[in-house]
């Protein structure tokens, strides 16, 4: 159960309180196990696939252990990748070759962002640490609270989320605290990470509160708001909504996930609900101009129409084996999990045409791509680069 989110508060006292209810009720409510506490069902074992989809391992290389909320950053020839020890090292996505190394002394909490010239983590002691382009470190900021989700770095700027829901904006080359908003925090924090993106010059960062919120990247006013889901239920767990993953954006549609709630789009121009669909999952989702694509907390893999929600298909086979989050790319959708398999399904209809094995540690963090490369990063700190054969 590697892959299961934990709880970061806003009140360490009040964390203590609740995590003693919360965590069981999480588990269960994530693995499906019944209200008397049964054992929570086993992961569907792998059944052999006709490998109609071949990829080759092209190379491979190693960091430290990489928590399920870290974020591989993708640039245009090159991926930064972070462990929490403290190793941040930019790779040539063709070749694997490090371009550049770097070491956080205090370990990192949150990452990784950068824009291919500036790159930014968070470290275990609140610090956002600015990484320059030869991996030099060059500033570190005192944050007031924790940081779980990955600093957002776009045309030599920084936007950062704390767990308290202030989001902070610096010069990346000098630390230039830029602008603050504020936001009001959720009683309850899923530990795992939110996400923001950029489009014309707007940020658009996931809340504690199911909800998006957008802001003007030079000066931090506020564009617009689009909620996707709202608390209910009765305990605080049950109330738990918050963004999880980055959200996925397309044109100019943004969608996004829930916690164990909803998934939906909005127009990432107006903030406008365009559509939104009860969904159990705490994954990212993926989506290119005609389908949108999530893994459910059960190992359903579910396909949405992008236009309008409606699903398209829905694959069982891996039914409890702690999925990642999605990689929709072209006619295929590639999923890790937690023996450290990844499973390419059909676009189309959902069926697995082919699979390839990692070193046997669960793919916690979203697999992305690079030109034709697809790059994936296990628990262990494994970091595979597969293309197609």
């Amino acid at each position: 159960m590697s892959a299961a989110p934990r709880f970061s508060p806003v009140s360490q006292r009040r964390a203590m309180r609740l995590a003693r209810l919360a965590l069981p009720l999480l588990l269960a409510a994530q693995l499906g196990a019944c209200a008397s506490g049964s054992k929570p069902p086993e992961p569907a074992p792998l059944t052999p696939v006709v490998n109609i989809l071949t990829v080759k391992q092209v190379w491979t290389q190693r960091i430290g252990a990489v928590p399920a909320w870290f974020q591989t950053a993708t640039l245009p020839d090159a991926v930064v990748v972070a462990s929490s020890d403290g190793q941040v090292v930019r790779l040539n996505s063709a070749t694997g070759q490090v371009e550049w190394s770097a070491k956080v002394a205090a370990g990192i909490s949150a990452g990784t962002g950068s824009d291919g010239i500036f790159t930014a983590v968070v470290d275990k002691g609140n610090g956002l640490v600015s990484i320059g382009p030869r991996g030099q470190l060059l500033w570190r900021y005192q944050l007031p609270a924790t940081v779980l989700t990955p600093p957002l770095v776009v045309g030599g700027r920084i936007v950062v989320q704390a767990a308290d829901q202030r989001v902070f904006a610096f010069d990346a080359a000098t630390g230039k605290r830029l602008w603050q908003a504020d936001s009001r925090a959720a009683s309850l924090l899923v530990q795992q990470a939110g996400g923001m993106v950029e489009r014309d010059g707007v940020v658009m960062v996931g809340t504690a509160l199911g909800r998006i919120d957008a802001y003007d990247l030079d000066n931090g006013l506020p564009r617009w708001q689009a909620t996707l889901a709202r608390p209910r239920g009765v305990t605080e767990v049950e109330r738990v909504v918050g963004i999880t993953g980055q959200p996925a954006l397309q044109g100019s549609t943004l969608c996004a996930r829930a916690y164990q709630s909803a998934v939906g789009c909005v127009d990432a121009d107006t903030g406008r609900i365009l559509w939104t669909r009860t969904a159990n999952g705490y994954t990212a989702l993926s989506m290119n101009d005609q389908q949108v694509v999530g893994t459910q907390a059960n190992g359903d893999v579910q396909a949405y129409s992008e236009a309008d929600g409606v699903p398209s298909w829905t694959n069982v086979q891996l039914k409890y084996r702690q999925l990642s989050a999605p990689l929709l790319v072209g006619r295929t959708v590639a999923v890790g999990d937690y023996q450290g398999y990844i499973s390419f399904l059909s676009a189309k209809d959902g069926s697995i045409v082919g699979r390839v094995a990692t070193d046997g540690s669960a793919i916690q963090t979203a697999p992305v791509v690079v030109g034709k490369t697809m790059i994936v990063v296990t628990a262990k700190g494994g970091i595979y680069a597969f293309v197609p054969d």
